[in-house]
């Protein structure tokens, strides 16, 4: 029965994380990579290189189940962030990219060795999970955190900040790129701009 409701868990974060981008991916489990693409090395700081290498989605399987199932599972993960009595809203709900997600306190022990050298219990702990994906209505990013062997504290806001410095973090470089896109192109366009001019 603990197994079931993930108490002792052996779970890594890798795993929770590709659990979690399954269910926000409508069922479909994708092969967990950490590189999206490579690029030649090239003198210029403003620019990046050509691209050498990409790393394409690998798709590994579609869960067998109703997908009624997987909406009502993505419901309740938007509830957790989203709505006054979720358990990460106070962390999530005012954020502008709108996550949806699940947090956990999952009971383990620690082991050590008695003097005879039989494994015995030493302490009785919790680990902190969070997972997570953003937004909700449209995921683009996934995140599991772990933080292990945290006491038998019911008070968990250290998974709930590391989550939200991950979202904060992404959605902020994500604005910056856009914003910096935006400028050269505007840059791009003023420089075609005057040459025009000057041929004039």
């Amino acid at each position: 029965m603990d197994f079931t409701i993930g108490q002792y868990d052996t779970y890594t974060t890798l795993q929770l994380a590709q659990y979690v981008s399954t269910i926000a991916n409508g069922g479909y489990r994708v092969r967990p990579h950490f590189l999206k693409q490579a690029r030649e090395p090239i003198a210029s700081e403003d620019e990046l290189g050509p691209v050498y290498k990409t790393t394409h989605t690998d798709i590994l399987n579609k869960i067998d189940m109703n997908d009624s199932y997987i909406k009502r599972v993505q419901e309740g993960f938007r509830q957790v962030y989203q709505t006054p009595r979720g358990t990460a809203y106070s962390y999530f709900g005012n954020k502008p990219y709108k996550a949806a997600g699940k947090t956990g306190t999952a009971q383990t022990e620690i082991y050590g060795k008695d003097a005879n050298g039989k494994a015995i219990i030493e302490a009785k702990t919790n680990n902190h999970v969070l997972v997570g994906y953003a937004p909700y209505d449209d995921p683009e990013v996934a995140f599991a955190v772990i933080v292990p062997y945290m006491g038998r504290t019911s008070n968990y806001p250290l998974n709930h900040t590391i989550g939200q410095g991950v979202l904060d973090t992404y959605f902020k470089l994500k604005k910056e790129r856009e914003q910096g896109e935006d400028s050269k192109a505007d840059k791009k366009d003023a420089d075609e701009q005057d040459k025009i001019e000057d041929e004039a």
